[in-house]
């Protein structure tokens, strides 16, 4: 029998059943891709089928509706299959369920009834505005000015300024301000980091206010919280308000949180009485309440307040009317998280009766306590746009649709609001894929580029990917339908006249790898070109591909050798790397090749040669072979080859990053040692990181050994450098380190100094890594010191 595929949102054509069985066993389809054939009442995954024959579909367990009639088979099979895909959390909830929700809710009493309303109609009816409606730029200035007036006026009016650090300290506090909130900066002065550290190490400085910024601008956690204790005590004795110290407390809470310490109790209640201060003794004031509220709801303070909600909102509700907007806000957020968490995570089919009871009552109480905050301060945007997400439980994509329009009259670029416009109309709640597209087109449509509104037809385009089950750095930039409306997106922005030049060069940057990613490469090379060929690196992250060499490949593709280079690609992806290396040795000794496609083709060939080397089989050297770190990528770090071949790396408070080019793929062993040269402590790190391994890019995995005042010795594998990790302890040498790791099969195991610390072990726990691209490379964070660290004898074998 033969049937239809649908694949990366195409009709891919017509298969037999058997080709469709090689294929999935060979890997190359998954399983969940849509088929179709004659007799068939909707399309079905191809694993369904695979296992003996499709199933009926099921009303009752949430699944959609029977297709319309006059429906391509491709469109019933966007809307049928999507609704099938069990995905991961709601937005904010943890949550994610099918459609289902409201045969469920239609089970219970005291609900409304469906209104039948178009998800297209939805989706198109344009977005309008007023003269009074507000837009992120105009919000950042309220932000900004509530900061001034706690931070930079606090310390003027009651900060201990002593005249050794008092202009560094404002100018400090002042550029961290602007920083995160826009305003006037000092653009003469060092960078941020290099003042933070100047004032945490002068003994002149010993405000609260400048040491609490100090801490929260420490990027290594320890060091941050041995900071902030040190504001927070300096607190006790000062003249300074409320708020600051609330700041101090609640910000040291969080970073605790998740951690074996009996510290988070005592500090939620030390910054609880603290925010009950501030409410007091006028660092807050009843125009502050929106500044107050977005912080709780959705800002630095959110895990405080999930961590104590009732006694917020109780302390709200005792200050009268005065924030009686921001008492019915924070009960209705309260009521929308319980509504969640009465429900379940399970299949709508699974809910009881009473799960659904508690889930219709909650949101009923959320309806009433946020439509009444909203009749208070209609122009204000967070209680219209909580009221999207109890439509989204409640009602239908009609009201979703009203409560969006209310949001973005009060602020035109919420963000959220069009977050959850793009969730409500995903097919597995109230939309189809058809609607998806539009709603993107009519946020690009608005034409204002002097918001972040027309970009939301690019996380649109996301959206289309993922719900599809295209892997990541997978992307349908190149489809007939997308590439216009992209090609306007890009081009608005560059041509907004309001543009700041740095930001115009962001836009063009992003551009240049969109249009790389769609295989439009004179399209890149243009905007490349408009750059200088030098675009801005943090554009290039974050595209779960290394495009460090970005503007190099681009001028390759589109100059002289432009055919040879293509080919060359073409062989690559087909699996042939020796005829793409016999391409690139061949080009080498070139003569007429310009100084961007000369170092692509010798970073190509030394990155081809290292991944042949590695396909034979066996160990293979695994350090740079040059001085020029021909293949390698440094990202952070000054990196020295050494001349008994190991790699000297001097790293300072952000630690240290190199890794090779080539592709190691995800089933691998290294071995190797790191030396400790020197150390502005005790402390050191080594250790190795593998995936798409950059700073800005949170897509890959490290291993790392290392030593601190707080930790000890300790072996950690974690997802970035972060606290999303697994540690095991371990006795670590002050002068040299042996290491054995093994990555295989999706588990991780590693030896130091000969002791077992990882067997098998799972990767940290709501980690994800991407594996289109997988890489290994040398690096580890500092703990707030410098250090001298030098790898020799790293070896590497593919599994």
């Amino acid at each position: 029998m033969n049937y239809h595929l649908y694949q990366r949102g195409k009709d891919q054509g017509i298969f037999s059943l058997e080709e469709l069985r090689r294929r999935h066993e060979a890997g190359e389809l998954t399983g969940n891709e849509p088929v179709w054939t004659e007799g068939m009442g909707q399309w079905q995954p191809l694993r369904v089928v695979l296992q003996g024959g499709y199933a009926p579909l099921n009303r009752a367990a949430g699944t959609a509706p029977a297709s319309r009639p006059g429906r391509s088979p491709v469109v019933n099979a966007i809307l049928v299959f999507a609704v099938l895909l069990v995905l991961a959390t709601m937005i904010g909830m943890g949550t994610l369920v099918y459609r289902g929700i409201r045969m469920g809710r239609e089970a219970t009493a005291n609900l409304p009834g469906e209104r039948q309303v178009s998800a297209m109609q939805a989706a198109t009816n344009p977005v309008t505005w007023t003269s009074n409606t507000l837009t992120v730029a105009e919000v950042q200035k309220k932000q900004r000015l509530f900061r001034v007036r706690q931070y930079i006026e606090g310390y003027q009016l009651r900060g201990q300024r002593n005249p050794e650090c008092d202009l560094l300290a404002q100018q400090f506090m002042t550029n961290w301000i602007a920083l995160n909130f826009g305003g006037p900066a000092d653009t003469n002065l060092p960078p941020l980091g290099d003042l933070r550290d100047r004032l945490a190490k002068d003994p002149a400085c010993q405000d609260p206010v400048v040491l609490t910024v100090v801490a929260v601008t420490t990027d290594e956690l320890h060091e941050c919280r041995h900071r902030l204790e040190r504001a927070l005590k300096a607190f006790e004795n000062s003249k300074h308000l409320g708020y600051p110290k609330f700041y101090a407390a609640a910000t040291l809470a969080n970073k605790w949180e998740g951690a074996q310490n009996d510290r988070l109790p005592a500090l939620d209640h030390q910054a609880l009485q603290q925010l009950a201060a501030a409410l007091t003794d006028g660092s807050l004031q009843p125009e502050d309440e929106e500044q107050l509220c977005d912080i709780l709801v959705s800002g630095w303070a959110k895990t405080f307040f999930q961590r104590q909600t009732k006694p917020v909102i109780e302390l709200m509700h005792q200050q009268g009317a005065a924030y009686q907007w921001l008492a019915l806000v924070l009960a209705g957020q309260d009521e929308i998280t319980q509504a969640w968490q009465a429900r379940g995570n399970g299949y709508a089919n699974t809910v009881s009766a009473e799960a659904w009871r508690g889930f219709s009552n909650h949101l009923k109480a959320a309806r009433k306590d946020l439509t009444r905050a909203w009749q208070l301060h209609p122009e204000r945007a967070l209680a219209p746009d909580l009221m999207i997400r109890v439509s989204l439980g409640d009602a239908d994509i009609s009201e979703m649709r009203e409560w969006f329009d209310r949001t973005t009259t009060a602020q035109l670029d919420y963000p959220d609001a069009w977050d959850e416009m793009r969730w409500g109309l995903r097919p597995r709640w109230f939309g189809n894929y058809d609607a998806m597209l539009a709603f993107g087109v009519t946020a690009l449509h608005t034409r204002r580029f002097d918001t972040d509104v027309p970009r939301k037809f690019f996380d649109v385009v996301n959206d289309l990917g993922a719900d599809q089950g295209l892997p990541k750095g997978e992307f349908l930039f190149a489809e007939d339908n997308i590439w216009p409306h992209l090609q306007e997106l890009y081009q608005g922005y560059v041509a907004q006249p309001s543009l700041p030049p740095y930001d115009r060069d962001g836009w063009r940057s992003s551009y240049a790898v969109v249009a790389s990613l769609a295989g439009k490469y004179d399209v890149a090379a243009e905007q490349l070109q408009a750059l200088h060929w030098e675009p801005h690196p943090e554009n290039l992250t974050g595209w779960y591909h290394d495009l460090t060499l970005l503007p190099q490949e681009i001028a390759a593709r589109t100059r002289s050798q432009s055919a040879q280079v293509n080919a060359a690609e073409a062989s690559y992806e087909a699996g042939n790397l020796a005829a793409a290396w016999q391409v690139y040795h061949g080009l080498l000794g070139a003569t007429n090749l310009d100084a961007l496609t000369e170092s692509f083709v010798r970073n190509r060939a030394a990155a081809l040669e290292q991944e042949q080397r590695l396909d034979a089989g066996g160990w293979i050297d695994f350090l740079p072979a040059d001085d020029q770190f021909t293949g390698w990528h440094v990202d952070r770090g000054h990196f020295q080859r050494l001349p008994d071949g190991a790699l000297e790396v001097h790293a300072d408070q952000a630690g240290h990053l190199i890794y090779s080019r080539a592709q190691i793929g995800t089933e691998f062993e290294v071995r190797g040692q790191f030396e400790v040269v020197r150390s502005t402590t005790a402390a050191f790190q080594g250790g190795l990181v593998m995936g798409i391994p950059q700073w800005q890019n949170d897509d890959w995995y490290a291993f790392r050994m290392k030593r601190n005042s707080d930790e000890g010795d300790l072996a950690s594998f974690s997802q970035h450098w972060t606290e999303r990790q697994i540690t095991a302890p371990l006795k670590l040498d002050s002068a040299t380190n042996s290491f054995d790791v093994r990555f295989q099969h999706g588990r991780f195991s590693a030896a130091v100094n000969g002791q077992e610390v990882f067997k098998q072990a799972r990767p940290p726990r709501g980690s994800f890594v991407g594996t289109n691209e997988f890489m290994l490379g040398l690096g580890a964070f500092n703990d707030s010191n410098s250090t001298v660290i030098r790898y020799r004898n790293v070896q590497a074998r593919r599994l």
